[in-house]
């Protein structure tokens, strides 16, 4: 604190004589940051009753313009020798060179200098032209201070080493205000602290907090019976003759690991960010540098964000990345292309640089960013999915499976990971998009739109392809760019798009699986038109937490900023907010859920792993509808001629529940005891509920039989908690053995939807059936 001190006095004595008395409590309240800063730059108005007061002193301005440009001087310190620089700023200037009267000593040995330090220099002196611009300073004035500050800086006098230590104290202090750059050009008395205007809502941890998290309790458990299904699919690959369509069934299955490996893969980033810290470095070889363009840019991030450093990288294939060493800290890897840009271009690299400190400032750099586990499931499942689709289809199709029930559960996992990714995707976009708001609100679009622009090699298209599952399109972010500083209320409501988006997915998926049924277009239509308010109004409580943050944020963002770095911000304005707050509120009030179901119906939601364990690996025959009774094998069932009634012998040869409700195995056995089953001829299977047990609504099914294995499905809707939600008993008929054996699994059926991370319990059961010919 005395170098800051010393250098105030020096500065203000030289510069503004006025203000040399208090020049070293200044220099001390300004590096201190915070309010003390606040209060120093503040233009105050008079105070009420007194003679008035003044408006901010010159002083605090030049230390606040020599922060902001502390990265380039140290670069130049580093790799220049004083009188060099002394000489250069004289021939920009046109003044003597001496400048204050000290007369030029001669270079003291030191490293060698670069080629030119001109354009450096130059883009030094405009910084801090356009920082005293910005502050208020007149444009004769602020020319005047930013040639007489720097040749105060270059001068002999004193040693080097004192200087860089009052820059290292002035870049590593907390910032009080936006950098300078094209976006600070209005005038910022009276607005004292850093903006918060580039900040968008928190999308990603919304998804965490919001969506995902409720489902804590049951994701461990989900995982579990997902393991136990894919166990069992796996047993059936090595001992089923069909081992293609087994191993089909079992590599598609796996994909419906995703919802719970989202959740446990951003608690691991959030909890465990040193871990991953450490990982980054040792995988990536990421190492400090003393070059001194490192040197520079570490300068810079820390004048951004003082919990910052920088580490160098070996790839050429990226520009940058931030990680996490701790909850509040970050680094950010910088590599060889970036080094190489901050020569050609110091304001396109200060854009990539900000873009990664901007992880930092709004929090996400826990979740996104090098080594991040969360981004990582959500670019492998992509590329799971992309794979799979294509095999897939080619398997199904080549054997002759295009209405088959394994067609059908392939189908329906295949179409629920698309699905299921486009929150976390448009979390993961609005989060980077954020970052570049952040970088031109300190250098401008056009720096940031050099850094994204077209100079890099193109990548090859699968890799393009799976980048879009952790960054937006380049052509979006050059699209924000050219609204800049405008587009607040479009970004901001990228989130409820993208719920709109899912909805319309959710309906393709369900107008697609109606028609595989049998049914036409346009009872498939009324079908989905006549499901969707019902089936998604049990999500409007998140749809209306959506439209409460849209309307507070700006109230918030000022709060969630100083949750990651010490700054005080001000509160944007409200009107960009409300805007975008129209499309969760009308969702909201209309009854459609941000977390939509994919649905029941005929068609049915997406089957679990477990579910399709018994009824889909034994067999790959057509899927039994009305419309197809003459393909239905309706040969009579242990003697008895179809339609056949079926109930439930005691005792249950298995019943085994998965999961923690305690009441639901005696009860769903009951139910399950007191009720009769329907085969009718045509494929249907009904089921009638004798207990009339409320909340438990069974729908229509359908039955398929090849050889003496009959395979049977039937959809139930069960009321908890408020909500729907459809359940199904699935499984087998073992006709073989001269008395009818059924093998099934009761269990909720995935549908895309927050609820499918909470605890329900499964219920797996075998029992011999009384089979008689129905009246």
């Amino acid at each position: 604190m005395d170098t800051v001190a010393f250098w105030s006095r020096r500065l203000a004595e030289h510069l503004v004589p006025a203000e040399a008395a208090s020049a070293g409590r200044v220099g001390e309240a300004y590096v201190a940051g915070g309010r003390r800063r606040r209060d120093l730059l503040r233009a105050a108005a008079a105070e009420p009753g007194g003679f008035g007061g003044g408006g901010a002193g010159e002083l605090p301005i030049i230390l606040d313009a020599l922060r902001v440009v502390s990265g380039d001087l140290l670069g130049l310190l580093a790799s220049h020798p004083l009188v060099n620089l002394l000489m250069l700023l004289a021939l920009r200037s046109g003044r003597p060179a001496a400048g204050f009267g000290v007369p030029p000593r001669a270079p003291r040995p030191g490293p060698a200098a670069s080629p030119d330090p001109a354009p450096v220099l130059d883009q030094t002196i405009a910084g801090l032209r356009n920082r005293l611009r910005a502050q208020g300073v007149a444009g004769d004035r602020a020319e005047s201070l930013t040639y007489d500050t720097l040749k105060l800086v270059f001068q002999q006098d004193r040693d080097p080493a004192e200087i860089e230590a009052f820059l290292r104290a002035l870049s590593g202090s907390p910032p009080a205000g936006p950098p300078a750059g094209p976006a600070t050009t209005r005038a910022l008395a009276g607005r004292g602290g850093d903006s918060s205007d580039w900040l968008l809502p928190p999308w990603l941890w919304f998804y965490f907090l919001g969506v995902l998290a409720p489902g804590v309790p049951g994701a461990l458990d989900g995982l579990r019976q997902d393991a136990d299904g894919m166990t069992v699919l796996v047993g059936s690959l090595l001992t089923n003759a069909e081992r293609g369509a087994a191993a089909l069934l079992t590599a598609t299955g796996a994909l419906e690991f995703l919802p719970a490996l989202l959740l446990l893969a951003g608690i691991a980033g959030v909890l465990f960010p040193g871990a991953r810290g450490r990982w980054a470095e040792h995988r990536h070889r990421l190492l400090p540098s003393d070059d001194p363009v490192i040197e520079a840019m570490t300068a810079f991030v820390r004048s951004h964000a003082p919990a910052a450093g920088v580490r160098l990288g070996e790839r050429h294939d990226r520009l940058a990345r931030v990680y996490p060493v701790g909850w509040r800290e970050a680094r950010v890897a910088v590599y060889p292309p970036l080094v190489s840009l901050w020569s050609r271009d110091r304001e396109a690299a200060r854009a990539v640089l900000l873009h990664e400190v901007a992880h930092l400032r709004q929090g996400d750099h826990l979740i996104v960013g090098l080594a991040g586990p969360f981004a990582w499931v959500v670019r492998m499942w992509g590329a799971a999915l992309a794979v799979l689709t294509p095999v897939s289809a080619v398997y199904l199709v080549a054997d002759g499976a295009g209405g088959s029930s394994l067609f059908a559960a392939v189908l329906k996992v295949v179409a629920a990971l698309p699905i299921t990714l486009i929150l976390p995707v448009a979390g993961l976009w609005a989060a980077e998009l954020s970052a570049d708001r952040y970088a031109m609100s300190a250098v401008g679009p056009a720096a940031l739109a050099r850094a994204l622009g077209p100079a890099r090699p193109r990548a090859h298209p699968v890799l393009r392809a799976l980048a879009l599952l952790s960054h937006p399109p380049l052509r979006l972010r050059l699209w924000a760019a050219r609204l800049w500083p405008g587009g607040t209320a479009a970004l901001a409501a990228l989130w409820p798009l993208a719920i709109v988006v899912r909805i319309a997915a959710i309906v393709v998926f369900q107008l697609i699986a109606l028609n595989l049924t049998g049914s036409s277009f346009g009872e498939s239509v009324r079908t989905v038109i006549g499901w969707l308010p019902e089936r998604l109004s049990p999500a409007r409580t998140q749809l209306t937490e959506i439209t409460a943050l849209l309307v507070a944020w700006p109230l918030i963002a000022p709060l969630w900023l100083r949750v990651w770095t010490p700054v005080h911000a001000s509160r944007q304005r409200f009107a960009p907010y409300l805007v975008s707050a129209l499309v969760p509120g009308l969702l909201a009030s209309g009854s459609l859920g941000a977390g939509p179901s994919t649905g029941s119906g005929p068609a049915g939601p997406v089957p679990g792993a477990t579910a399709t364990v018994t009824a889909v690996v034994t067999t790959a025959a057509p899927q039994a509808t009305a419309d197809r009774t003459g393909l239905i094998d309706d040969r009579p069932w242990t003697g008895q001629e179809l339609p056949v009634d079926l109930r439930i012998q005691a005792p249950y040869r298995k019943l085994e529940q998965h999961g923690d409700d305690p009441e639901w195995r005696s009860v769903a056995a009951g139910w399950l005891g007191a009720g009769a089953w329907r085969a009718e001829r045509d494929g249907r299977l009904a089921f009638s509920d004798l207990a009339k047990r409320p909340g438990l609504r069974p729908t229509e099914g359908g039955w398929l039989r090849i050889g003496d294995t009959v395979t049977f499905w039937l959809p139930v809707e069960r009321d908890a908690a408020g909500e729907t939600m459809i359940i199904e008993i699935n499984g087998t008929i073992d006709l073989s053995g001269g008395q009818a054996v059924m093998d099934a699994l009761w269990a909720r059926k995935p549908d895309g939807s927050a609820a499918d991370l909470g605890s329900f319990p499964d219920l797996e059961f075998t029992a011999v059936l009384d089979v008689s010919t129905a009246p």
